[in-house]
């Protein structure tokens, strides 16, 4: 991940992102068998620890993310995350920060790092999970 300048009066800048397994790799023709499951549970509650709302301003759910292009706001309002889903399979979300201060930006990194050691995933550029 890019990093924009350390001055914190900056908001940050990245580029286009996908906290999925480690072992995904985002291709439509092969879905079934490169898409490993993350757990809803474990990252609805870790989304909604970390103070991230639905558009309506409720807390995430897991049942909230069964649904694909399901969106999510955190605390600041300015990082977005959607839902990736293929049919019942959650395999990941979206991860679009929308210019968030480089604190709000620190405590969201943190809480993926967190729940990729306990779910298996990890933060990366969607390019990365191409194959």
């Amino acid at each position: 991940m890019t990093n924009s300048p350390t001055n914190a009066s900056h908001p940050v800048h990245e580029q286009e992102l996908v906290f999925a397994h480690v072992r995904a790799v985002l291709d439509p023709g092969k879905t079934g068998r490169v898409l490993p499951r993350l757990s809803r549970r474990k990252t609805a509650r870790a989304l909604a620890s970390a103070g991230f709302c639905n558009l309506t301003g409720e807390p995430v759910r897991a049942a909230a993310l069964k649904h694909d292009g399901t969106q999510f706001f955190d605390r600041s309002e300015t990082v977005l995350v959607e839902t990736l889903n293929t049919g019942r399979r959650f395999y990941g979300l979206f991860v679009e920060p929308t210019s968030p201060s480089h604190e709000d930006w620190a405590t969201v990194t943190d809480m993926f790092t967190e729940l990729g050691r306990r779910v298996h995933g990890r933060l990366a550029p969607a390019d990365q999970f191409r194959g």
